[in-house]
């Protein structure tokens, strides 16, 4: 499975950028929980990889107030992604609505390590808020840059044409219906959402007849 999206000289605003809903769901023990939920990714030359993620939820539960804290009890937006095709390694951003975020590194579930353990630079990420409809969602966007995943990975990191591999996800351990939504399907509970093997390809191109702007 894949999800084809674009590279920019410079970043046009999200409205050129193609998007995502998350349908995948998994492990429910309760009535269902699915939060309509969506996501957009793209690169921009010379600064990093941009993502925008959102979901329509109501009085989000965000419990957690400082960085790497249990984010994912709390109502939570996900980004892993493994940017390197020759590294096993990838990175995980959890993300509440406050915009607190927990950060790790590492190729598989355990051990990974906390990327402020090793690494001086930081994601930016902007929480917001939105009313469509008559419904709120609230989301958040985050900025990889290049010189910050370059020092995560120990390599140097350019966005260019071709495809890295990763998965979103939205979840909730501990809020009233815990849930877990992905972009790409997920087989297993053992791994939980730590499941590599399980990620999709994210597709960067520059010209847009190369590129679907659907999700296959």
């Amino acid at each position: 499975m894949k999800y084809s999206t674009f590279i920019f000289d410079r970043f046009p605003g999200w409205d050129y950028v193609p998007s995502v809903e998350l349908s995948y769901w998994h492990w429910e023990d309760k009535s269902p929980y699915r939060p309509q939920t969506f996501a957009k990714l793209c690169g921009v030359s010379d600064e990093g990889l941009r993502a925008k993620l959102w979901t329509f939820e109501d009085n989000p539960m965000a419990l957690y107030k400082d960085r790497d804290d249990p984010v994912y009890k709390d109502s939570c937006l996900e980004l892993f992604l493994q940017p390197f095709e020759h590294r096993a390694e990838y990175v995980n951003f959890e993300i509440n609505s406050k915009g607190v975020y927990l950060s790790q590194f590492g190729p598989t579930r355990e051990p990974r390590t906390f990327i402020k353990d090793f690494c001086t630079g930081e994601p930016a990420i902007t929480p917001f808020q939105i009313n469509q409809d008559g419904k709120s969602a609230w989301g958040i966007e985050v900025l990889l840059s290049e010189v910050l995943l370059s020092e995560i990975f120990g390599e140097a990191f350019t966005v260019c044409e071709g495809s890295i591999r990763g998965n979103i996800y939205k979840c909730g351990d501990e809020t009233p219906i815990p849930h877990y939504g992905a972009c790409f399907p997920v087989t297993t509970a053992l791994l939980g959402f730590h499941n590599p093997d399980c990620f999709g390809d994210i597709i960067l191109c520059r010209k847009v007849k190369d590129c679907e702007q659907k999700f296959v």
